[in-house]
């Protein structure tokens, strides 16, 4: 499966200026934020059917450009037992929402004295991405079709009291209709369709490391590891990237900024291009808080940057996007 505005952008952390929503707070209690906005977007890609406007495609060429607005909503909710330095929550972390990962979870997190915070959570997407059903259709007018997942996930913050932290997640992926290669195949007479099913497991591994300086800065070194074990050989990947965040966080405001590289190699070639889809990825996202808007204490207003693209070795699978943000957060 591939999204490009979520997909891509979600490689990128901004959990450094709020870090401290990572600790169990003292005293039993609800906790948590909500943020609310508007996302203005453009991006290239054949995979992505957000917006409808490139239903049809005449040729397997590179993706064409599409603009739109979407709305930012969302929330997280927490109760903490602070006897026992348990934590229940509901939600999308903020460092999750704040890079475009929508992806909910609902899960336990336990306080483990100086050995750090362990957490269990049961993942999933409330809004399903839509992706198109056939995205190699040709001359006619191709549909669209909801892609949802679901999943578990372990994290462990300051493992071992150490600076490290790190998490693994694993997702069944799901597409309402899919039918890649078919009409190519029925034009053809060739098998294509089994080995481009986007439907299957997606494991995601992270491994960071923060270095705490003077004046509430923090710089943040990450290894990220992707496998995507899909039902379709041709579609099935690993991406392996690395990330560097640099966040200062202030009394009146915050910025945070993020860079990616990596790069995605697939298990076999895409029998209809005759070669792999083989990519190298690149990102860049900037967050800028004002802290106290309005006077109000727990209000902060965001604003975010975004710029993503993935070359790859062939043209119909390049993706490029650029975002921009615009919202309210409120933290309780």
């Amino acid at each position: 499966m591939r999204n490009p505005v979520l997909l891509s952008l979600s490689l990128l952390v901004a959990s450094a200026a709020h870090a401290d929503l990572g600790a169990i707070p003292r005293q039993s209690g609800w906790s948590g934020f909500l943020l609310g906005g508007v996302t203005a977007s453009s991006h290239e890609s054949n995979f992505y059917a957000g917006g409808d406007s490139n239903n049809r495609i005449d040729s397997l060429g590179s993706p064409g450009s599409e603009n739109g607005f979407a709305p930012l909503l969302n929330a997280d909710i927490r109760y903490t037992f602070a006897d026992t330095r348990t934590q229940v929550f509901l939600g999308n972390l903020i460092q999750d929402a704040l890079r475009f990962d929508f992806t909910q979870q609902f899960g336990i997190r336990q306080e483990m004295g100086d050995k750090g915070i362990v957490a269990g959570s049961v993942v999933f997407n409330v809004m399903p991405v839509e992706l198109w059903s056939d995205p190699f259709a040709t001359g006619v007018d191709r549909s669209s079709t909801d892609a949802k997942s679901k999943g578990v996930r372990f994290a462990w913050d300051k493992i071992w009291g150490s600076n490290f932290n790190g998490s693994i997640t694993t997702r069944e992926v799901d597409l309402d209709e899919e039918h890649s290669g078919q009409q190519y195949d029925q034009r053809n007479g060739t098998s294509y369709a089994p080995v481009l099913n986007r439907n299957g497991k997606i494991h995601d591994m992270e491994l960071s490391y923060q270095w705490h300086f003077g004046d509430g800065q923090v710089l943040e070194p990450a290894i990220l590891y992707k496998q995507a074990k899909l039902d379709g050989s041709a579609e099935s990947f690993k991406n392996t990237g690395l990330q560097l965040t640099y966040a200062k966080r202030g009394p009146q405001w915050s910025i945070v900024s993020n860079a990616y590289v990596g790069k995605r190699e697939y298990d076999e070639a895409n029998p209809i291009f005759g070669q792999r889809a083989d990519a190298d990825e690149f990102a860049l996202t900037g967050t800028f808080f004002w802290h106290s808007l309005l006077g109000v204490k727990d209000l902060s207003g965001t604003i975010t940057a975004a710029y993503s693209q993935a070359n790859s070795d062939i043209g119909f699978y390049d993706t490029q996007t650029s975002t921009f943000s615009t919202g309210l957060l409120y933290n309780f």
